[in-house]
């Protein structure tokens, strides 16, 4: 299983090739003791580290899927090699070394579960709660948390976490036991604990608003992959989106930015600040001038202002995970207004082309849109 394991690193590293993946893939299908052994390893490994959140019930989905319940797809077990390349540092102590557990415990419990198309709850249990809601409504309760509108109890620490997966096009408003407030846009993730301790943590990727309440004896810390943000109390943007520049914008009280745990690189900002840290590690602090298109998404809407069509496509590409293109016609039309930001893109479109002369059509799984004769 040597073999086998140093592939799972490379995975995990980002190094392994199609053909490595493909021999992962026929080494789960055809080697059932395999696949308990990894199981009963990576339950081991969560009982050692101590962790509050077990994404273990994703992990058994995909190797159920693997053994043949389900069509396995190639998706799927790519987001759980990450959990699966755990269980190899197990067998390798020389890596276990090297590992931060922290950081990985962090993307396991942010990037393991699979994606739904519909907003979802993970409690600590294993459980799954999903919305029909564009907006999720979550609240956290005495006895567990409440879900548009209809509480659920646990059983578990009231220092375990949940987990909340907002999909494309959907949504969320968090309100955290002390008040502390959080709007979780479209194609976002959050981990945070059932109620807080001594400390307040929560850990995300994707793009969200903080309204957190103040408390002078308790910071309140927000994690992205490759910086953290610290604060007493205050209202913030963070988005982490993969492939996008990393920001922090201030709207009003302090913050205090660092890259991961180095308060060495720490920015403190003041209000209309946006801090930013792009792939290459540059960090800017720039004024920010306005806050129309930064901060709309927040209350279900797009403002526009005399936007160009070109550009109010391209926001909504960005919202709804979809590759839109538009006819020369179509681009420069202006757009001035309030747009609701419905479920599908589909809508918005059928939406726009009663407002504009312009019509929108699928194919081979991009939209185009033309303009029609008015």
């Amino acid at each position: 299983m040597d073999h086998e394991i140093s592939i799972f690193i490379k995975y995990l590293d980002g190094k392994a090739d199609p053909d490595e993946k493909r021999q992962l893939v026929a080494y789960l299908k055809s080697n059932a003791s395999a696949r308990e052994e990894l199981k009963a390893a990576y339950r081991q490994w969560t009982d050692e580290q101590g962790r509050l959140f077990d994404p273990y019930p994703s992990l058994d989905r995909v190797l159920q899927k693997v053994s043949g319940r389900r069509r396995f797809s190639l998706p799927a077990f790519a987001m759980a090699i990450a959990a699966a390349a755990l269980t190899a540092i197990l067998i390798v102590p020389a890596f276990l070394k090297q590992q931060k557990p922290a950081a990985v415990t962090a993307e396991t419990e942010l990037y393991t579960w699979p994606e739904s198309d519909e907003p979802t709850v993970l409690l600590p249990d294993g459980r799954t709660i999903r919305s029909e809601a564009i907006e999720m409504q979550v609240s956290c309760t005495r006895g567990g948390i409440r879900v548009d509108g209809r509480d659920y109890s646990s059983t578990a620490s009231p220092k375990s976490s949940c987990m909340i997966s907002i999909p494309y096009g959907h949504r969320a408003c968090v309100q955290f036991a002390d008040g502390s407030l959080v709007r979780m846009n479209s194609h976002s993730r959050m981990v945070f604990p059932c109620s807080f301790g001594k400390e307040r943590n929560v850990r995300m990727t994707g793009e969200a608003l903080f309204d957190v309440s103040h408390d002078e004896g308790r910071p309140f810390t927000v994690e992205l992959d490759a910086i953290k943000v610290r604060v007493l109390g205050t209202r913030f943007l963070v988005s982490d989106y993969a492939g996008q520049t990393n920001r922090v914008a201030l709207v009003s009280g302090s913050v205090n930015v660092s890259r991961g745990n180095s308060l060495s690189q720490s920015v403190t900002l003041v209000p209309n600040q946006m801090y930013t840290l792009d792939d290459n590690g540059k960090v800017n602090v720039e004024d920010v001038p306005d806050w129309r298109g930064l901060l709309d998404w927040a209350d279900g809407v797009y403002r526009a202002d005399g936007t160009s069509m070109k550009d109010l496509l391209a926001y909504l590409s960005r919202y709804y995970g979809e590759k839109v293109e538009c006819d020369e016609a179509v681009a420069d039309i202006p757009c001035t207004g309030t747009l609701y930001l419905r479920s599908t893109l589909s809508d918005m479109l059928s939406e726009l082309s009663v407002i504009f002369p312009i019509k929108g059509r699928k194919q081979n799984g991009v939209w185009s849109v033309s303009r029609i004769s008015e």
